[in-house]
């Protein structure tokens, strides 16, 4: 079984920007370019800005527990259903996580299903 990962990086925007100019230069002599998922923070203080202790428990627990909403997760978490709404956005915003919108059986309306499907979050600091 192949493990999913997404890398998270911490490194100076200079570096990023390099990276990007040589992947385009590959790309206009038409080599194949390697797509890597991931997000990347400028310092520690970013990434620790962005990963707070609870999003970090919130993609633990949509990951082994497989919540079947938002309110459920919100449930399980402990946490009221407007913060853990607004980090679920924050988090599909960067592509951590997607969500599957849900017809409520017999019921009007639907729910949002969030969904983690990484097995594993890999840090890459620069020195």
């Amino acid at each position: 079984m192949k493990i999913k990962n997404i890398t998270v990086e911490i490194k100076p925007l200079k570096d990023v920007l390099k990276e990007a100019a040589e992947a385009m230069s590959e790309a206009r002599k038409g080599k194949s370019i390697k797509i890597r998922k991931g997000l990347s923070f400028g310092s520690v203080e970013s990434f620790r800005e962005f990963f707070t202790p609870r999003r970090i428990e919130l993609l633990q627990v949509i990951r082994h527990k497989h919540p079947k909403s938002i309110y459920e997760l919100a449930k399980l978490t402990n946490r009221d259903i407007k913060s853990t709404v607004v980090d679920i956005k924050i988090l599909e915003k960067y592509g951590l996580i997607d969500t599957k919108k849900v017809h409520v059986e017999g019921g009007v309306g639907y729910k949002i299903i969030p969904i983690f499907d990484y097995d594993k979050l890999t840090v890459d600091i620069a020195v």
